[in-house]
């Protein structure tokens, strides 16, 4: 059994007994990003009842299992174009001091969803949060037409007043084939999330990682609310052995080294391998 982190992982919309196979597995760290509820929320108490779930019993339950939970937080794409409700949640998240919370590794996910202007707003907001606050960036690119938000994503880094953002700090999830050149370029991580029928498959993720290589590229499971397996980077990792084309240290770069250095970055985050 190998030693796993998966940085990417929705574990308030999964059972107790998920957190149990994902120890048994080899899971030994995880990064659980803010994502919706499954419903519309209508108060900005919802997003702060969340934020704390996730700040204080996720890390409880994880840790009773041997793994160690980190937060990102912030307004996530798919809640980003309600008005007057986004902005007062960003208020909130700011001014109640969540960011400089204990294990709050991160602003994320932000990004896009339906790729609007006002998913924008908010994301160019908490961007110049994290900025300010000298904090990692989780971006969520759109399930749909991913190309046309790596494209808005460019255009905002290299507007003249965005060169602040250091793109070192910045993981993009839910990278497919045509956008993986342009992250790397532009000088980012890429997350590849593994997730049955409507995102990676192993095999693809797996093909992606041949052609590219291993800097700065990681695994993860993005497990939520949909058909999803919390185990798959240990998935990835087994079929990254049973091809035999891989060594041991490749597919530790990409489920547990690679992830591992990019969320060091933060003071937050106080695991080591």
């Amino acid at each position: 059994m190998g030693r796993y982190f998966d940085p990417h992982i929705h574990m308030y919309s999964r059972t107790t007994d998920d957190y149990d196979k994902m120890s048994k597995a080899g899971i030994e760290v995880i990064v659980q990003p803010s994502f919706w509820l499954g419903a519309p929320r209508r108060f900005v108490g919802t997003f702060e009842d969340y934020w704390e779930h996730m700040i204080t019993f996720e890390t409880v339950r994880a840790k009773e299992f041997g793994i160690e939970q980190f937060v990102c937080i912030s307004v996530n794409p798919k809640e980003a174009a309600e008005r007057p409700l986004a902005l007062d949640a960003l208020q909130a998240m700011v001014s109640n001091g969540y960011l400089d919370r204990e294990r709050v590794v991160a602003i994320g996910e932000i990004g896009y969803n339906l790729i609007n202007e006002l998913e924008e707003e908010i994301f160019r907001k908490q961007m110049d949060i994290a900025s300010e606050k000298n904090m990692l960036m989780t971006i969520h690119l759109p399930h749909n037409n991913k190309p046309e938000g790596m494209r808005r994503i460019e255009k905002i880094l290299q507007e003249t007043s965005s060169r602040r953002y250091d793109r070192r700090r910045i993981l993009v999830d839910h990278n497919v084939e045509e956008t993986v050149d342009q992250t790397l370029e532009l000088g980012m991580w890429v997350g590849l999330s593994v997730y049955p029928f409507t995102k990676l498959s192993p095999e693809r993720a797996i093909k992606i990682i041949k052609k590219h290589g291993t800097e700065r590229i990681m695994v993860h499971s993005a497990a939520d609310w949909g058909i999803s397996d919390p185990l798959s980077v240990p998935l990835v990792a087994r079929e990254m052995r049973r091809s035999g084309e891989f060594d041991t240290k490749t597919i530790e770069k990409v489920t547990l080294y690679n992830p591992y250095e990019f969320f060091k970055q933060s003071t937050k985050f106080t695991w080591k391998p």
